[in-house]
């Protein structure tokens, strides 16, 4: 299946893919959720450090007031 089939697959209740067409479709959907994942990790430990280095900044601030 080229990029331009796979791209203008739509799934029809007459017409059922074939193994290879299915395996397909299903690796690209898995990869689509393997990048989703990746940026969502990407993002969350951006956001994870970020409020460490705060946290760290205000730690740092009370120590200094003491």
């Amino acid at each position: 299946m080229t990029q331009a089939e796979f791209q203008s697959y739509r799934f029809d209740a007459r017409h059922e893919p074939s193994d290879e067409q299915l395996g397909q479709l299903m690796e690209n959907a898995a990869e689509k959720v393997r990048e989703t994942n990746r940026k969502s990790d990407e993002k969350f430990f951006a956001e994870l450090r970020r409020a460490s280095d705060e946290a760290k900044k205000r730690g740092a601030t009370q120590s200094g007031n003491k």
